[in-house]
């Protein structure tokens, strides 16, 4: 269970370093208006655990065509001797155990409030990647929508 007690201590760690303050800095004060950050932060966590039985056996290799065995080892004793196959028996008392886990964050900014005399507005930040993405979309429908009615056009003059 000490994997998933530094699994826990790890996801901890992540929800204390990703803050608007990490990413950002505090609010700060410029010509007399006060500037505050605002960002969008996203977290995600998955783990699992399981344990397997004690012992057994595993076999490697195939039988060839001259064995009375399915195409892969069985370990059971039904291959003849000219099967290439290697049984390996595994002992212990204690079960098998695996676990896996993971974490992640994202921070990124999608405001500011600017605090002054004139009073309070929020300025937003614009994504230029997610703009330039939708552009990029657009023209390869509008280039869609021309190249149908163009295809609509010429096999109707046919």
């Amino acid at each position: 269970m000490e994997a998933i007690d530094a699994l826990f201590d790890r996801l901890k760690s992540v929800s204390e370093e990703v803050n608007v303050n990490a990413v950002f800095g505090t609010p700060e004060t410029v010509e007399g208006k006060t500037l505050i950050p605002v960002a969008e932060i996203m977290y995600g966590f998955g783990g699992g655990a399981g344990t397997g039985p004690a012992g057994g056996s595993s076999c490697e290799g195939e039988c060839g065509e001259d064995c009375d065995c399915d195409e892969e080892c069985d370990c059971d004793g039904e291959c003849d001797e000219d099967c290439d196959c290697e049984c390996h028996e595994h002992a212990g008392d204690e079960a098998a155990m695996g676990a896996g886990g993971g974490a992640g964050a994202r921070a990124r900014p999608i405001a500011y409030i600017e605090v002054g005399p004139e009073g309070t507005r929020v300025q937003s930040i614009v994504d230029e990647q997610k703009v330039a993405l939708a552009g990029i979309a657009l023209a390869f429908w509008a280039v869609g929508w021309i190249g149908l009615v163009l295809k609509t056009l010429f096999t109707r003059r046919s």
